[in-house]
Formats: C-alpha cells, structure tokens, sequence
C-alpha cells in the first residue's frame, strides 16, 4: 500500500470541508476584529459567492515550515533501516512505507521524509485551515520531499487535496550552502504524481533546480531570493471563487518562516548568517505565519489566524520576539 493512501486517524475525523464553527476562538477570516476581513474561503456556509471566477488583489497569505524530518530523529537511518536489502522502519515514528518514487533509495538521504509525528503534525494544521475557514486557493511547495508531503497530508486532513493541486517552485528551497555534497536529488513533479502527490504537473516554475545551483549563493543572495520569490508568489493573479480574495498557502523551511515575516511589512527585514544558524530553534515543525492584504495593498500579519499546535514540551507556535526583530544582527 502506497505512504499517501493510508488511512490515518486525522484524516478519518475530517472527511469533507463542510462549514465548523470557530470552536477554538481564533480569529477567523469572519469573525475576527483584529484581523483584516481580506480573504474567506469559498466553501463559507456564509459566504454568497457568486458565480464565476474572481480577481482581488485583496488575499491571505499562508507561510509554513515543514513537519518533523526523519533524518533529524535517526541519523544514518537509510543504512539502518535497509539491512535486509529492503527498507523496514526500527521505529514506531518512521513511516511503515516510504513514497513510492522511481528512483534509487540513496536519493532519500539528502532528500528526506516525515516522520509519523511529522505526518500527525501536517494533519493537524490541515484540520486548522478546515476549522477557521482558511483552505487554500493554491500551494506552493519547496521541491523537497518533506515540504511536499506536509503540503499534501495537511490537504488531505482537510479533506481538500482532490480541489488543489501542489505546485512546486524549487526557488523556495533553503539555502544552498546547507548541503556541500551539491544538489539533492529531488523527485520530479511526474514521479510525485505517480507517487499519488496531487502536483501541478503544468506549473512553469520561477526557477528551476539546475538554475538555482549553478553557481554559489551567499546568506545574503538566499534571503534576497527567497524574498523576491514570496513576494512574487504573493502577488501572482489567482484564480478563485472567493469574493475576499484568494488563499495561498506556501509551504517551505524555517528559514522561510522567517524571511516571509521580514518581507510581509512595510520596511523589510533581512535575515542574517548569525540569524539562520539555529532558525529552527525558533520556527518549529509546522509553525506558520499568516499574512492579510487589504485593498489598500497593505500586508498585515495575523497572529491568530490559525491555533497553534501544543503538546508537552512541544509547541508549534513562532518566537514572536525573534520573529519581530527589528534589525539584522
């Protein structure tokens, strides 16, 4: 059985993406007084959405990092995990079954997956966007596997993903210099969509893998790009049915988190080296930040839009005294 058809109990609980009161009392694109009424998903029980497709330069933003990774959990798990020629989790937070791509296992090392929490996590976002009426017009995702699969599982739990399909624009991915050995080997949209990913397989990238390692970047040539490109994204004329403006959901790294909080203001803040050393520490698994725009063009972020994620000693809530920095360091 393939990763992506496994049932799961999120997924069971959230069949369709019918209309659920705001039951945890965040502001919602509806209800809320201190957040713009900007954007509202077309599937609002009060809603009239009239016929037809509609252009607003009014929209929702929505800037996610990944779920848990495995490579982060059990290093050397690809060796461990394939001592009998195939691959079997040692774990219970490994995934059973790995996507089912064309291409070598050694490509996964680089290129990693979720864990099971990590999938949970995705899950519970998604259930989020369905709560507060905040599902996604279209999603963008960094081509990594892990940003792809929390994109998909999290449309699942809301039971949307049939409604949107992903696209991936790799001139979302993190920093280069993070990998030395160069580039990863990153699945194609055509094996993802074998794999069962629902990716836009027409979606002509800003930049395309080849492009992005074909020469150095510095720190400073990754925030400016990942800048421009979240800009760029944001801007793009969608389609949708939502008489508030379309939703955009874009799925990415930490780093990205970040860089989407620096660029969505009215002065932007860059990031520096000292800044991404230990950026995770401060953009957990699956935090998110979420950006309105009015029809006065001005972006405003949204601290409440979406509940956070909170379990013990794990909370998926941004650093806001870090995310809000004024300055570079």
């Amino acid at each position: 059985m393939r990763r992506s058809d496994r049932g799961s109990p999120m997924h069971d609980i959230i069949v369709s993406p019918k209309c659920v009161a705001s039951s945890y009392g965040f502001a919602t694109l509806e209800d809320t007084t201190d957040v713009p009424r900007t954007a509202r998903s077309a599937t609002s029980c009060t809603a009239s959405t009239p016929p037809g497709t509609i252009r607003n330069a009014a929209r929702r933003v929505i800037v996610m990092r990944h779920g848990e990774r495995l490579d982060d959990l059990f290093p050397g798990w690809i060796e461990k995990s394939c001592l009998s020629g195939v691959y079997r989790a040692y774990d219970l937070n490994m995934p059973l079954v790995l996507p089912q791509l064309d291409r070598p296992m050694a490509h996964f090392d680089a290129d990693t997956v979720l864990t099971e929490m990590g999938t949970v996590l995705a899950q519970m976002v998604g259930r989020g966007l369905l709560i507060n009426k905040t599902l996604p017009d279209v999603v963008y995702t960094s081509p990594a596997l892990r940003c792809v699969q929390t994109a998909s599982f999290a449309l699942k739990a809301a039971g949307y993903d049939d409604q949107v399909k992903i696209r991936v624009e790799p001139a979302l991915f993190e920093n280069t210099t993070l990998y030395p050995e160069g580039q990863p080997k990153f699945a194609t949209p055509a094996q993802l969509a074998a794999a069962d990913f629902n990716v836009d397989a027409n979606y002509k990238p800003i930049m395309t893998a080849d492009k992005l390692w074909s020469r150095p970047e510095s720190i400073e040539e990754y925030g400016d790009r990942l800048q421009k490109t979240l800009l760029q994204l944001a801007e793009n004329i969608e389609t949708t049915t939502n008489p508030y403006g379309p939703i955009i959901m874009i799925v990415g790294h930490a780093s990205t988190v970040d860089l989407a909080i620096g660029a969505f203001r009215e002065q932007i803040r860059r990031s520096s080296a000292a800044d991404l050393l230990n950026i995770g520490i401060f953009y957990p698994f699956c935090a998110t930040a979420v950006f309105d725009r009015s029809i006065t063009q001005q972006w405003k972020y949204c601290e409440n839009a979406l509940p956070p994620i909170t379990y013990r000693n794990f909370t998926s809530k941004i650093n806001s005294r870090f995310a809000f920095r004024t300055s570079v360091k």
